[in-house]
């Protein structure tokens, strides 16, 4: 049993209503939408779908923390079941999947870019691959697979997006802002555009600009993921930040950038990041670091990303916990 995607795209041994799961998942996966989850009920009645089942997969992992990992477990061994009678597309992806769950990132962005260059119309592969590509600090790699979506995806929403924070890592600035004003007027709710351009602006030191281009967005992240929205505020911060409003910043803190998920990484760094640079300016951030440092505490010996690791042993540090520190420090060798 085949079906297809929106891109056209054929799905091994999935029903309709799996297929249809899978492509709402895939514009929410894109658009940075607050309904990834519904995907795992989709996979959880795809047994026999390796490509479902991969992604899934991936969402977990993407949690970069020990429960992604073992929350994958499941979808993991269906995957590896289904592959057999899998495309070769949807093996090359769930090889990507295999090796980011071994912690072997550069196999998993190797794999993607094989995928990509034979499918170029896998946005979702893109998406992956610029993902990996970025935590590997590799952003020659994050601009080929934006090209790729260049060529393909020319007036699609989100792909110009990924088109916009490809050219800014890169140090394209003017091209990547241009990018991502045209990503807005393709979708207005594009998130990742609106961080594309509030990189260029922080790059460019213009703050007064960036504080402005992200209270125009705002409104359209109230219906997106936790990942994008409290970054998309972190930005807005540190513009105030620049700016020498403070207490502006300790609001957005308190409202928009802890409380949402503590549990989850990304929340965890951004808040340790924020409360950094807020005293470094000479900002008395009260007892906002004891929630976060708890939070912290539960991630030693993790070792998902070195960027992560480097905000959790700063919190420590910052918590008084030499030994903490120490071991946390020592474990990395």
């Amino acid at each position: 049993m085949k079906s297809f995607d929106q891109h056209g795209l054929p799905i091994s041994n999935a029903c309709d209503d799996a297929a249809a799961g899978y492509d709402a998942y895939v514009r929410e996966f894109l658009s940075y939408g607050s309904k990834l989850r519904d995907l795992f009920a989709i996979a959880d009645s795809s047994d026999d779908s390796a490509l479902v089942n991969a992604h899934a997969a991936a969402l977990h992992l993407a949690f970069e923390g020990a429960e992604g990992w073992e929350n994958a477990k499941p979808y993991l061994a269906r995957m590896r079941r289904a592959e057999a009678t899998a495309t070769d597309r949807e093996r090359l992806f769930a090889a990507a999947v295999e090796s980011w769950a071994a912690r072997d990132y550069v196999r998993a962005l190797a794999a993607l870019e094989e995928l990509t260059l034979r499918w170029p119309a896998d946005l979702c592969a893109i998406k992956w691959g610029q993902y990996h590509a970025f935590n590997l600090g590799d952003q020659a790699a994050m601009l080929r697979f934006a090209e790729r979506a260049r060529i393909v995806f020319e007036d699609r929403p989100y792909a110009h997006g990924m088109i916009a924070f490809a050219l800014e890592q890169n140090h394209r600035l003017e091209e990547a802002e241009e990018e991502g004003i045209r990503a807005t007027e393709i979708a207005l709710d594009d998130a990742w555009a609106h961080h594309a351009v509030a990189h260029v602006m922080e790059t460019q030191g213009r703050a007064k600009d960036g504080a402005r281009w992200l209270d125009h967005c705002a409104h359209t992240w109230e219906r997106k993921g936790v990942f994008i929205r409290d970054h998309n505020w972190w930005h807005a911060a540190l513009f105030r930040l620049a700016l020498g409003r403070y207490e502006d910043a300790l609001a957005i803190y308190d409202e928009r950038l802890w409380g949402a998920w503590p549990e989850f990484p990304q929340e965890q760094i951004g808040a340790v990041s924020m409360l950094w640079r807020l005293e470094m300016r000479g900002v008395d951030v009260g007892d906002r670091w004891t929630p976060v440092i708890d939070q912290v505490r539960r991630r030693a010996g993790e070792h998902i990303l070195p960027f992560h690791d480097l905000h959790y042993l700063y919190a420590l540090a910052r918590a008084g916990a030499p030994e903490e520190a120490d071991a946390f420090f020592a474990s990395l060798m």
